[in-house]
């Protein structure tokens, strides 16, 4: 049962997941198949999480469960067919619970359908308070959860002709939910495209951000400050956010947004706060990859604010991203903040899954120890990183170059260089911007360590010019570096 099914799905599951998992087929109105189904599994979770025991073998299991009866392929396929079938289910199960208003919805529309009068009507009124805007509520579905509510209790009105003037106050609320519901995520499909298009991935414009441009977005915010303070600030949130990459050369649109953002983070459900400081952290990227310098300052405070407030992971009690940890480090690493990065990397390295945490906190001591001069020390620890996928490729690449020049070890940092040239131009995975900026970085840093190799000292004017007019990954490195040679 190594590579099957089943367990490549008890791999993803959490020690929580797990455990519940277990009381969920114990019971029979989930597992109808009986309770040999319980036995298999308590063999199999025996080997969680890794799962890579011999014992998996299905003659092995069967021999564990059945001891001395002869081996029966179809009671152990049956079994393993059934378990999928139930991790399924619970799967289904736990997105149900975890989507608390979709469920209480439906739950709503099944007291309706009963007619369970009495509890329908106290059910509603409580959604409806958990639903205030002030409860932590909003995300990109708040309007439409607000919309469907209305929609439950339209048609629980129409079955009850005194209850007609209410009837007619949920009709306007409608037609409020589907217009604020149509705007707010046209803006937040806007910005993500937006960000798909000038970051990471190809793109072009589409019939969505056409729309945006004909909406007189500017009016319509305005009205719904006047009418509708109370759902404004959900509204200005997404449109600033919208404006700020829209506009992108403009960073007032940004100060103007994250001012905004932070005001009404209070606002916001847990994962949609995650998402507003994803958001920040985008735009500080991209205006220092494209030059703006300073904003690796910005950025830094992004990540202690975020921080701070515990909103580096999407779920609470969740595990740290690891692009989240390295972009945290590689930014403090920019302002040579190595003390901070030792401090966050000792209180944080225990967010990051298991599996990942040798190999993280490896590649961030050899960072570190690159920054102070132990350029030996940075290379053995680099060497530690058991695969390089958990990082970027060129993070890694990028600092064994660095640490080439340091030693003066020329002819390996040429050919280095030469292999990951060619590496970053066949990889059509990332956008322009990114293509080039790992492509200028090879070609600057090949004319840099052939200067210092062939010591070609009076060409490091020219060349501290062509690397301020380029747009480079490493552009501080790389002018300290001539800098140096210009001395």
């Amino acid at each position: 049962m190594h590579n099957s099914k089943l367990i490549k799905i008890l791999q993803h599951f959490s020690d929580e997941e797990i455990k519940e998992f277990r009381k969920f087929i114990d019971s029979s109105f989930f597992n109808k198949e009986g309770s040999y189904i319980v036995r298999v599994f308590d063999e199999i979770k025996k080997y969680y999480p890794v799962f890579d025991s011999d014992a998996l073998m299905k003659e092995k299991l069967y021999k564990k469960i059945y001891k001395d009866k002869t081996y029966n392929d179809a009671i152990m396929r049956k079994a393993g067919s059934a378990l999928i079938k139930l991790c399924e289910e619970y799967i289904k199960f736990r997105a149900f619970k975890e989507s608390e208003t979709e469920s209480s919805i439906l739950y709503l529309r099944k007291l309706r359908e009963m007619r369970i009068q009495k509890l329908f009507e106290s059910e509603s009124v409580l959604l409806e308070k958990q639903l205030n805007i002030t409860n932590n509520s909003v995300d990109s579905e708040y309007f439409r959860n607000r919309f469907r509510l209305e929609l439950e209790k339209i048609n629980y009105y129409l079955d009850h002709s005194s209850l007609m003037s209410l009837q007619q106050k949920s009709m306007q609320n409608i037609q409020r939910y589907i217009v604020y519901d149509c705007i707010v995520n046209l803006l937040d499909i806007g910005y993500n495209i937006l960000v798909g298009i000038s970051t990471m991935y190809k793109g072009e414009k589409n019939i969505s951000l056409r729309l945006l441009d004909s909406i007189e977005l500017d009016s319509f915010g305005e009205i719904l400050s006047v009418k509708d303070p109370e759902l404004y600030p959900v509204f200005n949130l997404f449109y600033k956010r919208y404006l700020g990459f829209k506009n992108f050369d403009d960073d007032n649109f940004y100060y103007e947004y994250k001012k905004i953002a932070l005001e009404n983070l209070k606002l916001l459900t847990w994962d949609n706060q995650f998402a507003v400081f994803i958001s920040l952290q985008n735009f500080c990227t991209r205006k220092f990859i494209e030059g703006k310098r300073f904003f690796k300052t910005e950025l830094h405070e992004v990540h202690k604010e975020m921080l701070d407030r515990g909103l580096y992971v999407q779920k609470k009690d969740d595990y740290m991203n690891l692009h989240t940890f390295r972009n945290i480090v590689l930014t403090a690493s920019n302002l040579q903040k190595n003390d901070w990065i030792i401090e966050f990397m000792n209180q944080y390295i225990s967010k990051i899954l298991p599996e990942q945490r040798e190999s993280l906190q490896a590649w961030t001591k050899a960072l570190v120890h690159y920054n102070t001069g132990k350029f030996s020390e940075a290379l053995n620890e680099l060497q530690s990183v058991k695969n390089d996928h958990f990082l970027t490729k060129h993070e890694i690449k990028a600092l064994t170059m660095k640490m080439f020049y340091e030693l003066n070890d020329f002819e390996p940092g040429i050919s280095f260089a030469e292999s990951y040239r060619k590496m970053v131009q066949n990889d059509k995975t990332y956008a322009e911007l990114h293509r080039t900026s790992y492509t200028n970085f090879s070609l600057l840093y090949l004319k840099l360590i052939k200067l210092k190799a062939d010591k070609k000292y009076r060409d490091a004017d020219m060349l501290k010019l062509e690397i301020e007019k380029t747009v480079t990954n490493s552009k501080e490195w790389l002018l300290e570096k001539v800098n140096e040679l210009i001395k």
